[in-house]
């Protein structure tokens, strides 16, 4: 008997219809490499100012210490008939006016004038002695070598009579304005020896300048329960000229570094002790910039990504989907978000965006989150209703991790430390803090980088020991 053809043509149709089924299928999407950038920004160089004050009266009370006495004689009356002594009756009084140091030299003169004439074995003379005051008066612009070293330039600014001599000797009238000339001459090596010390012991810029270059390259400890370390790499050092203000001496040397904070142990550091030169036409800023990394770890994305969406359900229509696991992680500058998908559709899903800080609630939060470019290609082709339904609006609106708490409470701490902290050797920071910047946050293996910065003014003071 014939066999009936039918179980092969019902075979042979499922065979094909199972090749051609398995043709079409579409396989779900691979998701994109795990990968990371090597390179953190580098933070903004800071500016440390270094003022170096001290009182006027304080200079001035040193050029009277120097300055006392008999400070010009000429006892000798053979060679002009004249000789003087001028000795400081009154303290030197010392301003600042246009940029230059003046002062006020008061002296008490002993004049002793007279002529003597000698012919034929006959001697006659008349000398007469006089008292008088005078008031030499200097002025003294000072300027700062690349070296650190100051440059003086005293020059006379006249005088003033506080009581004229009068001094008439037979019919002639004993000119005076020579007189002061001579004693202005005389005493200008003196006097400008005398200005070039004071000034260069009082303001020692050197090294003021060269104990503050090393001790700011020492990390300095600004928390020790959270192990809080601010370290500061010099580049550079400027310097401004010195002025006077409301009766203080003041030059303002800064150094120009990048100042980072470690948690943890104290970071590595070498001190370099050469100071460079000062760099010239440079314009003295006053802010400084703490700079340090906020790390969000992606265990807390996750953590926070699996409350917001783990098994919630989105419907389309009469298609759904529901999310059963979430996984963070990221591809060079984009952060992935694996999600794992049933419903209407079962697998691995993959979304890509850029993470943000946003100021208003200082959060991580996700911009331009979409489809990966091969989710995007797989969904066109086998589940346009899921591309076109704005999931990736809604997932946009729930990625939101708040990191405001830390940053407010690292602020907080940084502020505190960076008052009145004691470097050593009478040196103290003082600062304070005005703004708070917050950087384009960075993906590195485990964590989203956010850098920081905080923005303010800080000084390096050297303090006087308490007597």
């Amino acid at each position: 008997m014939k066999r009936s053809p039918f179980p092969l043509l019902t075979l042979t149709f499922a065979l094909c219809t199972f090749t051609f089924l398995n043709s079409c299928r579409t396989t779900m999407p691979a998701g994109p490499a795990e990968s990371y950038k090597d390179s953190i920004p580098q933070p903004k160089p800071s500016i440390i100012n270094i003022p170096v004050e001290m009182r006027l009266t304080n200079l001035e009370s040193l050029l009277n210490k120097q300055l006392t006495g008999i400070i010009y004689e000429d006892s000798i009356l053979t060679d002009d008939n004249l000789a003087i002594k001028a000795w400081k009756t009154e303290n030197i009084k010392l301003g600042f006016d246009k940029g230059q140091f003046v002062y006020r030299v008061p002296l008490k003169l002993w004049i002793k004038a007279g002529w003597k004439i000698e012919k034929f074995g006959i001697s006659l003379s008349d000398y007469r002695e006089v008292n008088a005051e005078i008031a030499l008066k200097f002025k003294t612009a000072v300027a700062i070598n690349k070296d650190w070293t100051l440059v003086t330039k005293t020059v006379s600014d006249g005088y003033e009579w506080l009581s004229s001599p009068v001094l008439k000797i037979g019919p002639v009238n004993l000119p005076i304005t020579f007189i002061a000339d001579m004693i202005i001459k005389s005493n200008m090596p003196t006097i400008n020896e005398a200005i070039d010390d004071g000034l260069k012991s009082s303001l020692d810029l050197k090294t003021t300048a060269q104990q503050a270059w090393e001790e700011v390259q020492k990390p300095m400890l600004l928390d020790e329960e959270y192990k809080l370390w601010l370290k500061v790499s010099p580049q550079a050092v400027f310097a401004s000229p010195i002025t006077v203000i409301n009766g203080t001496v003041r030059q303002t040397s800064a150094i120009q570094g990048v100042a980072e904070c470690y948690a943890g142990k104290m970071p590595a550091f070498i001190v370099n002790p050469t100071i460079p030169n000062i760099s010239p036409d440079k314009k003295l800023a006053d802010n400084f910039v703490v700079n340090l990394l906020s790390y969000t770890p992606f265990d807390y994305i996750d953590s926070v990504s699996k409350a917001m969406m783990l098994n919630t359900t989105y419907t389309f229509g009469k298609k759904s989907i529901t999310i059963t696991g979430i996984t963070v992680y990221g591809s060079n500058e984009n952060m992935i978000i694996e999600t794992t998908v049933t419903g209407s559709i079962k697998g691995m899903l993959y979304f890509q965006g850029v993470p943000a800080y946003r100021p208003s609630d200082s959060a991580i939060v996700m911009q331009n989150l979409a489809f990966h470019i091969d989710t995007q290609s797989f969904l066109l082709k086998t589940a346009n209703w899921l591309y076109n339904g704005g999931i990736e609006k809604i997932m946009q609106k729930k990625m939101i991790y708040p990191i405001g708490a830390d940053i407010r409470d690292t602020y907080d701490l940084v502020q505190e430390s960076i008052t009145h902290y004691e470097l050593g050797e009478g040196f103290f920071l003082n600062g304070k803090l005005s703004r708070m910047e917050v950087q384009q946050p960075v993906l590195s293996k485990g964590f989203v980088v956010a850098p920081l910065a905080f923005e303010g003014k800080v000084s390096v003071v050297l303090e006087e020991a308490a007597k």
